[in-house]
């Protein structure tokens, strides 16, 4: 039963079957190959997109660890100074250890002033387009096998086959963003789902903003994501 799921672990076929069932009044589903369903598809990754972009938020459903990530360099290499971000990487946090060590991430911008500089830093270069590297100080000495942490932002997991889960915390957002379009498109109205969404999103973003009990928000410490 879809409903009695988790809302934090709804699959898309979970989310979709949802759909299906306050839109056609019963639980058949749609078959997964099927226009209809990849319609929904279409319409539920509009929603992520929605929700990612969603008045400038920071989601602290969106940041992530290069440790869990499934890309990205996660251990040095003797001389080498470079090293490849993970590919869904939005913007960096602002510490960055090696070998357990903390390094200090400073802006691009400012390495001018670094130049004669043996301080342990780093710098990160790139774009959210063309992907991200991270830089160490080119004078200092990288020996090989230390282990490269870091926390950054990511971008939202969109679906692309029926198992997948998003990082929106509640997914019900999703079902009736897509109920909403579905309704739309026949014609009909829409406002009661529309009205539903928009709470919802509201509701979420007042969620994030309410951080943790006696925890300040992290994001007050980070300047654009680049440190100082």
């Amino acid at each position: 039963c879809f409903f009695c799921t988790h809302m934090a672990q709804l699959s898309e076929e979970n989310i979709i079957d949802a759909v299906y069932a306050l839109y056609e009044g019963d639980t058949t589903g749609w078959d997964t190959t099927s226009e209809e369903y990849l319609t929904a598809r279409a319409y539920c990754n509009a929603a992520i997109n929605l929700w990612e972009t969603y008045d400038n938020t920071n989601w602290r459903e969106l940041w992530g660890t290069l440790t869990a990530a499934s890309d990205g360099d996660k251990t040095t290499v003797a001389a080498d100074y470079s090293y490849d971000c993970p590919t869904n990487m939005k913007k960096p946090s602002s510490w960055v250890r090696i070998g357990g060590t903390f390094y200090n991430v400073i802006s691009p911008e400012k390495l001018a002033s670094y130049a004669n500089s043996d301080e342990l830093f780093v710098y990160f270069t790139g774009s959210e387009k063309t992907g991200f590297d991270l830089n160490i100080n080119p004078r200092l000495t990288v020996t090989a096998g230390q282990t490269i942490e870091y926390e950054y932002y990511k971008g939202a997991t969109k679906f692309t086959t029926t198992t997948d889960t998003t990082e929106v915390p509640d997914p019900y957002f999703i079902v009736y963003f897509v109920l909403a379009r579905l309704l739309k498109n026949d014609g009909e109205d829409y406002g009661e789902e529309r009205d539903l969404y928009e709470s919802k999103l509201d509701d979420m973003q007042t969620a994030n903003i309410s951080g943790y009990i006696g925890i300040p928000d992290p994001m007050e410490d980070i300047e654009g994501g680049f440190g100082e």
